[in-house]
């Protein structure tokens, strides 16, 4: 996959689930959602069927980061990026494995001068792309990317009982890519 400007263009694309949600969130969620364009997931697998999995405050999960929408980055790029930065090697996307398009609703309230009841909402994207194989457990020197400075890094053959089960979406995009 070379390049993915705009994921709604997935949308019916054979292989390729495509989910819209909806959620409430709090201000400080609605102004994050409402500054990037969404965030990449990138699932960054080995030739021995191992993922690269970083250790997020709420537990294991794959890689991911934000597209900015003031660059107009391209979702495919981004994936590329966060991979070799975390790896210290080039990685290559293959395909994309799932979209979300998610409308994020914040409920205003007299704080904002609203009216009670009005509302507020934003869209972004959750993508989540696999990585073609790499070869053994490369791990960059120093593994960070924009937003994460300090990062933890593993490889995995199965889930791991600190997954961040919390997140439904987490756990399945780490057995999608173990399968």
């Amino acid at each position: 996959m070379e390049s993915l400007l705009d994921p709604a263009s997935l949308r019916g694309q054979e292989g390729v689930e495509f989910r819209d949600e909806r959620c409430v969130d709090d201000r400080e969620g609605f102004d994050y959602f409402a500054s990037i364009d969404g965030l990449v997931a990138v699932g960054i697998t080995n030739r021995a069927g191992a993922i690269l999995l970083m250790n997020s405050p709420h537990g294991w999960r794959v890689p991911y980061g934000p597209v900015d929408p003031a660059e107009n980055e391209d979702w495919v790029a981004v994936g590329r990026r966060i991979g070799a930065e975390l790896t210290g090697v080039d990685v290559s996307i293959s395909r994309a494995e799932r979209v979300g398009k998610i409308t994020h609703r914040l409920e205003d309230g007299f704080e904002d001068g609203g009216r009670e009841g009005t509302a507020r909402e934003t869209t972004s994207y959750d993508v989540v792309l696999r990585s073609t194989p790499v070869t053994g457990e490369p791990v960059a020197d120093d593994p960070s990317f924009d937003p994460w400075d300090d990062l933890e890094l593993e490889w995995f053959d199965a889930v791991p009982n600190d997954a961040y089960w919390d997140h439904g979406d987490a756990v399945d995009d780490i057995r999608t890519f173990l399968e």
